[in-house]
């Protein structure tokens, strides 16, 4: 049988991607499954997405280091040096948006069943939105992103951006973030 739908136009693609976005719940009958109850990301597709994150040209020149990784949920840091840091002495808001979106988007890449190290699906960023809290002066730039919701090709996460000075975390930035699963070729 032939698809009789007419194709939606890119506005209403959007606007639903803001109904799903601001009722996140819907995508999982109302139930958000915990990070607990994610199966355990495979050994194999653990090592490669570990090694892809250290391979990153970008997540190199900022220092950024993948610290904790498990199926929803990733956590990075880098430290604070000066190249980093704007002319009042903390971190450049556009480098904080680039930890959260790194570390949130190799946790939505641990929801792709990869099976035993393949490579193949990518995720993209689709929407993203960041609430700088306070200035990222310290020691220390630490990301913590955890899946809120998701579903085959959408993923909804939180991460939370925090600094460390002397010893003391304080957190430094909340964003949102929407990413699309992106099929290979075939």
């Amino acid at each position: 049988m032939a698809n009789t739908r007419s194709p939606i136009r890119i506005e209403e693609a959007f606007s639903m991607i803001e109904v799903i976005h601001a009722h996140p719940a819907s995508l999982s009958h109302g139930r958000p499954a915990p990070a607990e109850a994610q199966p355990a990301l495979h050994p194999d597709r653990m090592r490669l997405l570990a090694r892809q994150f250290a391979d990153e040209p970008a997540y190199r020149h900022v220092g950024l280091c993948l610290e904790d990784l498990a199926r929803g949920r990733c956590q990075a840091s880098a430290r604070i040096v000066p190249a980093l840091l704007h002319h009042r002495g903390a971190v450049q808001g556009g480098i904080v948006a680039m930890v959260a979106d790194a570390t949130a988007g190799y946790a939505a890449l641990t929801l792709i069943d990869g099976g035993a190290g393949q490579e193949g699906d990518d995720m993209a960023t689709l929407e993203f939105k960041t609430s700088f809290l306070l200035p990222a002066a310290g020691d220390t730039i630490r990301c913590v992103a955890q899946v809120v919701s998701h579903s085959k090709s959408i993923a909804f996460f939180d991460a939370q951006v925090y600094v460390v000075e002397r010893g003391e975390t304080r957190l430094c930035a909340q964003a949102s973030l929407t990413f699309k699963r992106l099929r290979p070729r075939r």
